[in-house]
C-alpha cells in the first residue's frame, strides 16, 4: 500500500488558458495524467491534521508572479517546469514555517515525466515568457506518486 501524503499548492482560480493547455496538451500527447497548473508550497506532509495546520500558517496574501525562465530538471516531478527570477512571494508564503529546505526552488509545471514531451519546443516556451500568473488559492490536495489519484481536500481564498 503506498503511504497517503499531503501537499500545498500555489493555484489561480481562473487558470491562465496558454498554460492550461500547454499542461492538457503535453498530457495528452505522452499518455499522462493532467493535473492542474500550480506552484507546490508544501509537500510530502504525512497526515491530513498535520497539512490542515500548515495551512493555516502560510501567508493569506494574493500576488502575482511572472515566470520568465523554461527550465528542465533530472526528476520526474521536475521535468519541464517555469520559473520565476523573483520567488520573493513564494518565499513569504511559507516563511512561517519551521524548517522548510532552504533548497526549495519554487517553479510552475508543465510536464511530469522521465522524459521531455515529444512536441517540446523551447522555442514556442520561450515565447510564452515572460508570463504573469495571479495566485488567489491554496489548494490542498491529497498527492502520491500516481497523479490519477491526486484529491482536492480544501481549498482558501487568498485576500
Amino acid at each position: 500500500m503506498t503511504k497517503e501524503t499531503y501537499s500545498i499548492w500555489l493555484q489561480n482560480s481562473v487558470h491562465n488558458k496558454k498554460i492550461y493547455d500547454l499542461i492538457k496538451r503535453y498530457a495528452s500527447e505522452e499518455n499522462k495524467d493532467f493535473f492542474s497548473p500550480h506552484v507546490t508550497l508544501v509537500s510530502n506532509i504525512n497526515s491530513e491534521e498535520k497539512a490542515l495546520k500548515i495551512l493555516q500558517k502560510l501567508s493569506d496574501n494574493k500576488s502575482s508572479v511572472i515566470f520568465d525562465k523554461v527550465s528542465t530538471g533530472d526528476t520526474y516531478f521536475q521535468k519541464l517546469y517555469l520559473e520565476s527570477s523573483d520567488n520573493t512571494y513564494f518565499f513569504e508564503c511559507v516563511s512561517k514555517i519551521e524548517g522548510w529546505p532552504s533548497l526549495w526552488v519554487p517553479h510552475l509545471s508543465l510536464s511530469y515525466g522521465d522524459e521531455l514531451p515529444k512536441s517540446f519546443d523551447l522555442g514556442e516556451l520561450n515565447e510564452l515568457i515572460p508570463i504573469t500568473i495571479s495566485f488567489d488559492t491554496l489548494s490542498l490536495y491529497k498527492t502520491g506518486p500516481k497523479v490519477s489519484e491526486w484529491k482536492e481536500i480544501t481549498t482558501l481564498r487568498l485576500n
